[in-house]
């Protein structure tokens, strides 16, 4: 990815790193389930997504009434999103 903004590059860098460490259907998933919730945090302030277009957009990334799911496992789901997003693209 040449150019691109600042929080471009670091989202890159994990689907490089991603590519690299694992290889498969899915590799970023099994990328996004190792990373620390720092990790996931510094994806998600790079991403060019917002939370909310993320969870109005994918049901995984919302968290229904009712539903018990923890904040890091909601942060995998949105970063998860976020690295696909950017390499599909």
């Amino acid at each position: 990815m040449a150019g691109g903004s600042e929080g471009e590059r670091v989202v890159w860098k994990h689907v490089q790193r991603a590519r690299s460490e694992f290889s498969g259907e899915h590799q970023l998933a099994e990328y996004v389930a190792r990373l620390s919730p720092e990790e996931l945090a510094e994806i998600l302030a790079s991403s060019p997504h917002t939370l909310p277009r993320l969870a109005a957009s994918h049901a995984e990334c919302r968290v229904e009434a009712g539903e018990e799911r923890g904040f890091v496992e909601v942060m995998r789901a949105w970063a998860l999103y976020t690295l696909s997003g950017l390499e599909g693209g």
